[in-house]
């Protein structure tokens, strides 16, 4: 019986164990033939011995009480039987031997059913206590046996399989827990856990019954026996939904700007690397464009930082709004803004682009009933023409700016033939 069994008591299904009353009755009948048999058997030679096995059937009442009880019992009838008339002296050396081999036989049948009933209740002991302490554990811990069977299932097992203890026991690994490794891209979509290797802790999307997924991270372990097999499997795994949320949110934190929402410094030198690479492969034009707002500095001073932020806020929305799908928007820090322009034409078509950027930053802004104005200067530098690093094209367009900024606000410059040294 395994140990983590949901049936406790001994190792045995048999009707004696299931109906202590009638194996009560067995022993009694047992003891009362032996003795019988011992008084009518004319012989110098005891049966007595035979009274170590009642003694043996009391283990299978669990008492250990009882075995002391039927041991000193099964002493006195022996003693009991010594024949006491019609007894040669010859004989008596005989009988005293007899005698004591009996006793001797049911002093070690009881030692031995005595030590028994200790080692089952240590081991019930050990058993409570082992199933007591993973039912009460946070992780899920399902045990399976050499067959690849469910024999326990915890509390928290139950509660993320969404399915009762009955419905899970006894069944076949593959058809309670099916999950989807993510540390092993080259499996099938869907690969039961049985199938898998046993190793450190991997992360994985559990399949539960109603078709809910799961993010989860388990380990596997054998339960090895004291031969080379092995008495089977234990699994254990938790939720780490809110885990992988969290470290969404550090992502998010690590490459988009709190305020805005879009990409910052860190995420745009990842895009632009990414846009300048696939500009050399097909040998196409990457507008780079640098924002700067102008009458932001006013507006936080006289309104208040609050509508500052309200400021950055729709100027990037009205720039994602303005800007084609594939084109990307970051904001490097306070009022400074990047765009990236993959397969862009030409000058022409990029400072068109410009003007419509401009035209968008440059309408009211209406906040807590006054009208908020800026405009925007944009610095714009193309690839190849102008650099082919992301820092050379992105310090180019910033000097453009200026001097767009310089000229007079709502203008677009292109970074002249002089600047590119």
């Amino acid at each position: 019986m395994n140990l983590l069994d949901e049936e406790p008591g001994l190792a045995t299904g048999s009707l004696l164990l299931r109906r202590p009353l009638y194996l009560g009755c067995t022993i009694l009948g047992l003891v009362a033939l032996t003795f019988g048999t011992d008084l009518l058997v004319d012989t110098h030679s005891s049966i007595g011995v035979v009274y170590s096995v009642p003694v043996l059937l009391t283990l299978w009442l669990g008492r250990r009480e009882l075995t002391i009880a039927a041991a000193l019992v099964c002493a006195a009838l022996v003693l009991a039987a010594i024949p006491s008339h019609h007894v040669l002296a010859d004989d008596l050396h005989e009988i005293v031997l007899g005698r004591c081999s009996n006793l001797f036989a049911i002093s070690i049948a009881a030692s031995l059913s005595v030590m028994r009933l200790r080692s089952e209740r240590e081991l019930q002991r050990v058993r409570s206590w082992a199933v007591t302490t993973l039912r009460g554990l946070s992780e899920a811990v399902i045990s399976v046996d050499t067959s690849g069977h469910v024999v326990f299932v915890n509390n928290a097992a139950e509660r993320m399989l969404a399915r009762p203890r009955e419905q899970l026991l006894r069944r076949p690994l593959g058809d309670v827990f099916i999950v989807r490794d993510m540390n092993v891209p080259a499996r099938p979509p869907v690969v039961e856990l049985a199938e898998l290797g046993i190793g450190d802790a991997r992360e994985g999307k559990l399949f539960v019954f109603g078709g809910r997924r799961i993010d989860i991270e388990y380990s596997r372990s054998v339960i090895p026996s004291t031969s080379e097999a092995r008495f089977g499997e234990v699994i254990v795994f938790r939720d780490i939904r809110s885990r992988k949320e969290d470290e969404e949110a550090i992502r998010r934190l690590a490459y988009r700007d709190d305020l805005t929402g879009l990409p910052n410094r860190v995420s745009l030198l990842d895009r632009f690397q990414l846009e300048l690479a696939h500009a050399r492969r097909g040998k196409q034009a990457l507008g780079v464009m640098y924002l700067d707002l102008d009458g932001f500095k006013l507006v936080n001073d006289t309104q208040g930082h609050e509508a500052g932020d309200h400021v950055l806020q729709m100027t990037a929305r009205r720039l994602a709004s303005t800007l084609r799908s594939g084109d990307t928007v970051a904001r490097l820090g306070g009022d400074e803004f990047v765009l990236l322009l993959p397969s862009v034409a030409g000058p022409d078509e990029a400072r068109k682009v410009g003007e419509k950027l401009v035209a968008a930053v440059g309408r009211p802004i209406e906040w807590q009933g006054e009208v908020l104005q800026v405009s925007a200067s944009i610095g714009l530098a193309l690839y190849p023409d102008d650099g082919d690093e992301p820092e050379t094209l992105l310090r180019r367009a910033d000097k453009a700016m200026y001097r767009a900024k310089t000229d007079g606000s709502g203008k677009v410059e292109l970074v002249r033939r002089n600047e590119r040294d």
